[in-house]
């Protein structure tokens, strides 16, 4: 039988993490013959070559790789080259799968044949599979305190100064409970949680790679990953704001269908999300309110607020008492954007602003009252 999931695995110098990921789908209950596995290696240094071409899976695994480290884009793409499923899944090297993942996957797609299906918020759990040196003092506090509780902490740990398994692929494929005892709940607040998994406003949002699959045909058909994104950020968004473009639906996934293997902050390297904002804003353009948001409300920042203004704009427009206003905070928006990314004379953009302002004074709807925050938020962006 034909593939019908490639699971897309790109990396980095993770080799320890992968190993634990790799072994996971071997304990899959979805059929073997039905997915592959693709590892898309970004220039690794670490022995992940050696590690995966002498692997003996039980599934179907493909290494691919390019000698230079050209970023999450271009490695994405690259193994969507050699993926043969009618579907792709995207994992990262350090999402660790439960058993029924495919078989989940599978069941979304099967009710909804066109969406992506996401396994972001609701599979953002983490689990100290191994004990890394290099840990900042509050990881190591946090390591500590989860082993602790469940009677699996080492004092030599302390001592260690290489990198320490806690949990083995034997114990993944047998199914051990070393798992259960390094795992711990999402630090993500549940209103965080909530307002992510609320797809009413800007779903695509949800396209998160740790772990989610769409049609490979769509994936073509909107070009991949864009390859100018080569830094932390945005990447996976920028694609699934495309799809979205394309009237493709998103859903979340309620079950948690894998764990995060927690490694140093400092792996993801520079956070340089407002570079690759940049480059959206340079993409598309400044037509969209949603996308222009991000330049006053970072979702990283503040995702009520974000979500929820686009919701007031929203339904702003839909009433001929609040459409004057609706108006003027999209103009703020865009205006905004502009100024963010163009870098155009201040006083002419404050003048802008001020005159919004006191087009929006004494006016008494919701939207007025967004509006006026929203101006002042973006007063911001010149001080």
């Amino acid at each position: 039988m034909a593939i019908r999931y490639s699971v897309i695995i790109p990396t980095y110098n993770r080799a320890h993490q992968l190993s634990l990921t790799l072994a996971a789908f071997e304990a899959q209950t979805y059929s073997k013959h039905l997915f592959e596995v693709i590892v898309a290696d970004d220039g690794s240094t670490d022995g992940t070559k050696e590690l995966v071409e002498a692997y003996r899976a039980s599934y179907s695994l493909t290494y691919v790789s390019q000698t230079e480290q050209r970023g999450r884009s271009a490695i994405r793409n690259l193994g969507l080259q050699y993926a043969k499923g009618a579907y792709v899944i995207f994992c990262d090297a350090d999402f660790l799968a439960l058993p029924e993942f495919i078989r989940t996957v599978r069941q979304y797609h099967r009710k909804n044949p066109r969406a992506v299906v996401s396994g972001f918020p609701h599979s953002f759990d983490g689990s100290y599979t191994h004990y890394y040196p290099d840990f900042s003092p509050e990881e190591k506090e946090h390591c500590h305190a989860v082993l602790a509780a469940s009677n699996s902490w080492r004092p030599e740990l302390e001592a260690a100064n290489e990198i320490v398994p806690l949990v083995t692929p034997a114990d993944i494929i047998h199914h051990t409970d070393a798992l259960s005892r390094v795992v711990f709940p999402s630090k993500m607040p549940p209103g965080v949680i909530k307002q992510f998994a609320s797809t009413d406003v800007a779903p695509w949002m949800v396209f998160v790679t740790r772990c989610v699959s769409v049609r490979r045909s769509l994936l073509n058909r909107v070009g991949g990953f864009n390859e100018r994104f080569v830094l932390y950020g945005l990447e996976d968004w920028d694609l699934g704001y495309r799809l979205h473009c394309m009237k493709v639906p998103f859903y979340c996934i309620k079950e948690v269908v894998g764990y995060h293997q927690e490694h140093p902050t400092h792996f993801r390297g520079d956070v340089l999300n407002t570079e690759n904002l940049r480059i959206m804003l340079e993409t598309y353009g400044f037509n969209d309110s949603a996308l222009n948001l991000f330049c006053v409300v970072p979702p990283s920042a503040d995702l009520e607020t974000y979500k929820n203004t686009l919701r007031i704009l929203r339904k702003g427009f839909r009433s001929r008492t609040t459409r004057s206003s609706a108006r003027l905070l999209k103009r703020t928006l865009r205006i905004a954007a502009k100024q963010f990314l163009l870098q155009s004379d201040a006083e002419a953009y404050k003048k802008s602003l001020a005159k919004i302002q006191r087009r929006a004074a004494g006016r008494k709807s919701r939207v007025a009252r967004v509006l006026r925050d929203m101006v002042q938020r973006s007063e911001k962006l010149v001080e």
